[in-house]
């Protein structure tokens, strides 16, 4: 049976399909986040979009999961999921015969006396191996959340989890687990840090690395010491900092690193060569993180972080100092085109940042090339693609390819 009162509420307030299912999108991802963490099961963020909506429309679907019901009923502005026509199959009768309103009214009664005020659980007497299994898929998804989304979008939810994570250092737990802790500790302030620096915080940024470095070295991690410290070179970078970046870098470097860390640690090196104009021993550099990264024989082998250390986010890497170079010399860089079209055309869809940062970076360069019609055609694409996403990084990229729009 179609659903008139959803298809009747949308209209009135004047939302396509497509407008509903993105708000109701972001209002999922608010709500997941600021749940504590739970050592029951993983957080997983129920995917929803147009054709989802229409499902409902159409009568397909009656009873979405409570995340997506709630989220419904607070873009289109009703109380209950009665209002727009939702239902339980399975329990019609009793939706029929006692309200909704009344059951959560009930229900919420029961809860109060158990569940604490948020920002104030107390941290668990005893910590254990299974309650690792939970934290670690939470900083996961606060990562996952970033790449989507954008540090802005993330870092109020990161720094919340921190703080109740750092309370955990309190319960009893074995040394393994402890360690373990530390590492996820280590891990979520590199989330974080990373969140805040792409929020242009960087004042908060350099504190969050700082304590993940600390985390990770206590707990002898290499591959989170190595992802926070590159993580916090390419702020430095940013800041045009080379020595510091440099410094970090190294820090990061271990002979235990899987070879695809290694292949990063050299094009995050090249960079940070390229804002000292080096331009031999960057082209050396970037050369080393391709022979190195193509003698990877098991990419999944190594840390989660790890995995995204693909052959296109080397090349962008690699793009990415050559772009240095040029915008810092001035002189062209006859690869650096051909790089960064690559690296464009190749970028995982569902890394919106990314792809956005490196869509303008080409443009820029086009740009200064005089190849305008080209370079038109990328500024518009990376202008569509910072629409969906909330990053001071990539603002600085496209006031600098607009900068050289004007130039030129």
């Amino acid at each position: 049976m179609t659903n008139e009162k959803l298809r009747r509420t949308r209209m009135i307030r004047e939302l396509t399909q497509e407008q509903v299912a993105e708000k109701v999108q972001q209002r999922i991802i608010d709500q997941m986040f600021r749940q504590p963490f739970s050592n029951k099961r993983p957080l997983r963020i129920p995917a929803f979009d147009a054709k989802a909506v229409s499902r409902l429309e159409v009568g397909d679907v009656t009873w979405p999961g409570r995340y997506v019901r709630d989220a419904l009923c607070h873009v289109l502005g009703v109380a209950d999921p009665s209002e727009i026509g939702l239902y339980s199959k399975k329990s019609r009768l009793i939706h029929d015969e006692v309200s909704t309103s009344h059951r959560r009214t009930l229900l919420a009664g029961s809860l109060a006396g158990l569940v604490p005020a948020p920002g104030h659980l107390p941290p668990p007497a005893r910590l254990g191996a299974d309650d690792l299994v939970a934290i670690e898929q939470r900083v996961d998804d606060l990562a996952a959340l970033d790449r989507l989304r954008g540090g802005a979008a993330t870092l109020h939810f990161a720094i919340g989890e921190l703080d109740r994570l750092l309370g955990m250092r309190k319960s009893s737990m074995r040394p393994e687990v402890r360690n373990r802790l530390n590492t996820a500790v280590a891990n979520l302030a590199n989330v974080a840090g990373w969140s805040s620096f792409d929020a242009g915080r960087t004042k908060h940024s350099r504190v969050l690395f700082r304590l993940g470095i600390d985390a990770a070295r206590e707990s002898e991690d290499v591959d989170a010491l190595c992802h926070l410290a590159t993580n916090f070179a390419r702020q430095e970078i940013q800041h045009r900092d080379a020595e510091k970046a440099l410094r970090l870098a190294d820090m990061g470097a271990s002979s235990r690193l899987p070879r695809a860390a290694l292949a990063m640690i050299e094009a995050v090196r090249a960079q940070a060569l390229a804002l000292r104009g080096e331009e031999g021993q960057v082209r050396r550099c970037v050369d080393n993180a391709g022979a190195v990264y193509s003698r990877c024989t098991d990419l999944l082998g190594g840390p989660k972080w790890t995995w995204t250390i693909t052959e296109e986010k080397v090349n962008s890497d690699a793009g990415y100092a050559l772009y240095r170079l040029a915008v810092g010399t001035g002189r062209r860089s006859p690869e650096l085109v051909n790089t960064l079209r690559a690296a464009e055309q190749n970028a995982d869809p569902t890394r919106a940042r990314v792809k956005a940062l490196v869509t303008a970076r080409l443009a820029t360069v086009l740009y200064q090339q005089g190849a305008r019609e080209e370079a038109d055609h990328h500024a518009k694409a990376a202008g569509l693609l910072a629409g969906t996403v909330t990053s001071v990084r990539l603002d600085l990229a496209l006031n600098e390819m607009r900068d050289q729009a004007v130039l030129r």
